[in-house]
């Protein structure tokens, strides 16, 4: 009987099958952490946003232009599909981007309630939202 090849026992005698197999679950497991790292890409980029819109809430419209900057249409967020569990790879990236919108919604909603304040603030002047009829006020007295 012919003993068979190197390359057809593979490593630890497992044969070839083995090795194909090998090398279909490594592209699967290739192919899942791209999927779940272009994801983190989005989720990061979102992140980012929301930090450039606590910092500069108008954005483009807080500079003054001629070509008067129109607001982007904000699209509804619809969460990605899973392509399976996250790997082991990518848990470190997902635990600091989940740590890092915590802390932006943190501030994000510190600063709704800031707005909510100042909008509270300027409703309780008299006259703000009314018509415009003449106002006097009497500094001196």
């Amino acid at each position: 009987m012919a003993e068979p090849a190197d390359w057809d026992i593979g490593l630890g005698g497992a044969g070839y099958n083995h090795t194909a197999s090998t090398l279909t679950e490594s592209a699967a497991v290739d192919t899942a952490l791209a999927a779940w790292m272009a994801i983190l890409d989005v989720l990061e980029m979102a992140v980012q946003a929301a930090e450039r819109t606590l910092k500069d809430p108008l954005g483009p419209l807080s500079a003054a232009s001629p070509n008067h900057v129109a607001p982007l249409p904000v699209e509804r967020w619809t969460p990605p599909t899973r392509p399976g569990p996250l790997p082991a790879a990518a848990r470190r990236r997902a635990a600091a981007l989940a740590a890092a919108q915590e802390r932006v919604a943190h501030r994000l909603d510190e600063a709704r309630m800031d707005v909510a304040r100042q909008l509270q603030a300027v409703s309780s002047v008299p006259g703000v939202g009314e018509s415009s009829a003449a106002i006097y006020l009497d500094v001196n007295g």
